[in-house]
C-alpha cells in the first residue's frame, strides 16, 4: 500500500497552511466540514470521517486504520528547515516536490528497517544538528509531523487529549523498542496556543496538567517535568505552567 500524506483538520477550512508545502495534499476532515473544505481548498483531495469520530486522537487511529501507510502533517505546518545548511545556506525547503520526496525517502527507510513510527526532529535550528547523528532510532518523533505504518501495535489512547506524540513515541518505544526520527530536518508550525479551530478550544492549563499525568502514570521515569516555558510570540504569549520531556530507559 503506498504512502499516503495527510493533513488532518478540523474548523480550519480557510487557514490548511501544510497543504502548500506538497504536491498533491489530501485534507481529512468530518463529513459535515468537507463542503466547506472542498470550496476553500479546490487543489486537495478530501477525505472525510464520520462526525462521530471527534478529537484529534480518534482522528489518528481512523486515519491509520483507513489509510494504511500514513504520514501525517498538522494543518498549521508552514515550512520545513534544513538543518544541515552551512553558514550563509538558505535552511528553508521551498519546494513542495522537494519536501514530498524527503518524506517519502525517510517512509521508504523505515520499511527497510521495520519500524512503523517515524518522523522529524523538534530542533530548530542547524547549530542544534549534529553530523554525526542524522537519523535516530531512540528519539521521539515532534507531534506536528509523523508517520505510521500501521499494524496492531499502533495505538493511540483515546482517553489522552493532548500530548499524543508523546504517547505513540513511548508507546511504540514499549512495544518495538524503536521509532525512526530523522535529526536532518524540522517542521514548523504556527503557534500552539495562539491559533483557532483545531485543538484549541480544548488547549488549556487543566487539560495539559491531566494529559501530562496520565502519560506519566503509564510510562512512569521515561518522562519527567520540565519548567515553565512560553509558546506564542510577542504579546500573544502563554505561559505553560507544565510541561513534560522524554527520555527513554532502553
Amino acid at each position: 500500500m503506498p504512502l499516503k500524506i495527510v493533513i488532518p483538520s478540523h474548523k480550519r477550512h480557510d487557514r490548511v497552511f501544510a497543504k502548500k508545502l506538497l504536491t498533491d495534499p489530501i485534507i481529512c476532515v468530518a463529513e459535515s466540514q468537507a463542503d466547506l473544505y472542498r470550496q476553500f481548498n479546490p487543489e486537495c483531495e478530501i477525505v472525510t470521517h464520520p462526525d462521530d469520530i471527534i478529537g484529534l486522537v480518534p482522528k489518528r487511529n481512523w486515519m491509520a486504520k483507513h489509510f494504511g501507510e500514513i504520514f501525517m502533517l498538522d494543518d498549521d505546518v508552514y515550512s520545513m528547515k534544513n538543518l544541515m545548511a552551512e553558514k550563509g545556506e538558505l535552511t528553508v525547503v521551498k519546494d513542495p516536490a522537494a519536501i514530498t520526496a524527503i518524506i517519502h525517502n525517510l517512509y521508504e527507510m523505515a520499511c527497510m528497517l521495520d519500524v512503523h513510527v517515524f518522523g522529524f526532529t523538534s530542533r530548530i535550528s542547524p547549530v542544534m544538528y549534529d553530523e554525526t547523528a542524522y537519523l535516530s532510532l531512540s528519539n521521539m518523533i515532534t507531534g506536528c509531523s509523523y508517520g505510521v505504518r500501521h499494524n496492531k501495535n499502533v495505538w493511540w489512547n483515546e482517553e489522552l487529549r493532548l500530548k499524543e506524540d508523546f504517547w505513540i513515541s513511548c508507546y511504540m518505544k514499549f512495544k518495538e523498542r524503536r521509532i525512526l526520527t530523522d535529526l536532518r530536518y524540522s517542521f514548523s508550525q504556527k503557534g500552539t496556543f495562539i491559533s483557532e479551530g483545531g485543538l484549541a478550544s480544548i488547549r488549556n492549563r487543566q487539560e495539559e496538567l491531566r494529559s501530562i499525568m496520565f502519560i506519566k502514570k503509564h510510562f512512569g521515569n521515561s518522562i519527567y517535568m520540565k519548567g515553565k516555558t512560553r509558546n506564542g510570540k510577542d504579546e500573544t504569549r502563554h505561559l505553560v505552567e507544565y510541561n513534560i520531556s522524554c527520555k527513554f530507559k532502553f
